[in-house]
């Protein structure tokens, strides 16, 4: 009996000593800390700025215009990482085959950066125009940007 009470007192006390797994004593090696980068265009998802129509209305026509008699026209306030889904967007709505924009060259500005994405999109019987930027919601700096012309040709008997 004195063994049996021996061999339970030597097992509790070694199984106190273990440490417990716990989701406290586990949570530090779950969560890695987040290394701080410096960004030329820091994190603003919080920062309140102007909608999408307010800003179109105020900025110069020289920096951005949309084509008169569009048939497209798009103002979005989105994320700088949601630029790839607002383009492919866009060339969808308007039958367009562009490649997919690459954005991991732009390590200098946070992902979850307000941005303004315009898009402007005019297609007469002779030609097509496309273009769209992106511009930053806080400096108003242009990002990205591309235009596309196309004529029709049409070969006449």
């Amino acid at each position: 009996m004195q063994v049996l009470f021996m061999s339970l007192m030597f097992v509790s006390s070694f199984l106190l000593q273990q440490p417990q797994h716990s989701v406290e004593n586990t949570a530090t090696t779950l969560c890695t800390p987040i290394v701080a980068t410096s960004y030329k265009y820091p994190n603003n998802q919080y920062q309140s700025l102007q909608n999408e129509d307010d800003f179109y209305q105020q900025i110069n026509s020289a920096l951005y215009e949309e084509y008169s008699d569009a048939s497209l026209n798009i103002r979005q306030k989105i994320a700088f990482k949601d630029i790839p889904k607002a383009i492919e967007t866009f060339h969808l709505k308007t039958n367009l085959i562009g490649k997919k924009i690459d954005l991991t060259q732009h390590t200098f500005i946070h992902p979850n950066r307000q941005v303004y994405f315009l898009a402007s999109f005019r297609q007469t019987e002779q030609e097509t125009y496309h273009k769209y930027f992106i511009i930053d919601a806080e400096t108003q700096t242009i990002l990205l940007g591309n235009s596309l012309y196309n004529p029709h040709n049409r070969i006449v008997p």
